[in-house]
């Protein structure tokens, strides 16, 4: 991958509309997800391994539901231990070495979690926390928990932030039909992080979940805001 330009982070958050964006427009980091995964790898925590079935756990790209067009990248699992996290995750390059960065994130997504809906360990929309992060190795599920230190639920930790939930005010509380909801930003404390030697770092992003119930997701699209500090 192309070194990045210092005016590309300089730039602002591109916030993602849902419409199409010109391509040769596109920031370094943009995912499309409707055009395949982009070697976005998807993974599952904080659940015990050895038990997963009951955990209905499904990744992939799949079409995406009645009233959508094209495709996204699909994550779903039924939290029987109240503290699920689903997440995607993939080890970007081309960064300065052992530079310091701050980092930012805009994720455009289908869910079919309603606002102010009543569920089981808390609300199917609101208690289902989005939260990005960064590693230098690559995070997976080691034991029951993750590799890095992504906070619990509501709480950041020393390697991720919360951004929003994946309530959509717009829907019923019945969970029968989708909607596209975008959340941008970069936490309450900015996340920053010094990159590889080699100019690399992974990041993930996904879903730390208080709701004991199915959840569902689409991605659709992903921008990542690398700027030097």
């Amino acid at each position: 991958m192309m070194k990045i330009s210092a005016p590309l982070l300089a730039g602002s958050l591109l916030l993602l509309t849902g419409c199409d964006i010109e391509y040769g427009t596109l920031p370094a980091h943009y995912y499309d997800f409707r055009q395949g995964a982009h070697q976005w790898q998807p993974g599952f925590s904080d659940y015990p391994s050895d038990n997963a079935d009951i955990y209905q756990l499904q990744s992939g790209m799949r079409d995406l539901p009645a009233g959508f067009s094209g495709k996204g990248l699909y994550l779903a699992g039924m939290n029987r231990s109240d503290d699920l996290f689903m997440y995607i995750k993939k080890q970007i390059t081309g960064l300065e070495p052992s530079t310091r960065y701050q980092l930012s994130a805009s994720l455009r997504f289908l869910t079919d979690a309603g606002a102010d809906c009543v569920g089981i360990g808390g609300a199917p929309g609101e208690s289902v926390y989005l939260k990005f992060g960064y590693a230098a190795t690559e995070p997976r599920q080691a034991g029951y928990y993750l590799n890095a230190d992504k906070g619990n639920q509501s709480q950041d930790g020393t390697q991720a932030r919360v951004i929003g939930n994946i309530a959509a005010p717009e829907l019923s509380c019945n969970g029968q039909t989708f909607a596209s909801k975008t959340v941008s930003g970069s936490g309450n404390t900015p996340l920053q992080f010094t990159s590889n030697a080699d100019g690399t770092i992974w990041v993930f992003i996904g879903t730390d979940s208080g709701y004991e119930g199915l959840t569902r997701l689409y991605y659709q699209e992903l921008e990542l805001r690398f700027r030097a500090i």
